[in-house]
């Protein structure tokens, strides 16, 4: 059965996707990292969380079009989480800059999620919050 990609619950799938890879990555720095001891398994975890978000940034992007204007500010937050070690490094007003940015993103994705579940029909809205979440195409 072929998928519409366009279809709004595809394209809820794809933020809820997305807002949850982008909490992941938060995940890694919401504390300080200052007293933090970084192994390299954290930083290669990092490094694939950040590739998948940069990875399915074009499709997160085209698919909240209309929905969420401030896709195009995740890639700034991603250039500057160039490594955990490098982000350990940043001044204290750059790195909370980024967790606050970070976290203004965060809510604007739940919105968003918010706007496009409060168009659905109510039959479809219930099979999609009873649906795992996961999967979009």
């Amino acid at each position: 059965m072929a998928v519409d990609h366009l279809s709004l619950p595809n394209r809820i799938a794809v933020v809820r996707d997305y807002a949850a890879l982008w909490q992941q990555f938060f995940s890694f720095f919401a504390d300080d990292l200052q007293e933090r001891q970084i192994t390299a398994d954290e930083e290669n975890e990092f490094a694939n969380i950040v590739g998948l978000l940069v990875v399915n940034h074009f499709k997160f992007q085209e698919l909240t079009r209309g929905y969420f204007d401030d896709a195009a500010k995740v890639v700034p937050v991603l250039e500057e989480a160039v490594s955990l070690d490098y982000m350990k490094n940043l001044q204290a007003a750059t790195f909370s800059k980024l967790q606050v940015d970070w976290h203004t993103l965060f809510i604007g994705m739940h919105k968003t999620l918010g706007k496009m579940l409060s168009e659905l029909p109510p039959r479809q809205l219930a099979e999609i919050q009873g649906a795992p979440q996961g999967g979009a195409a």
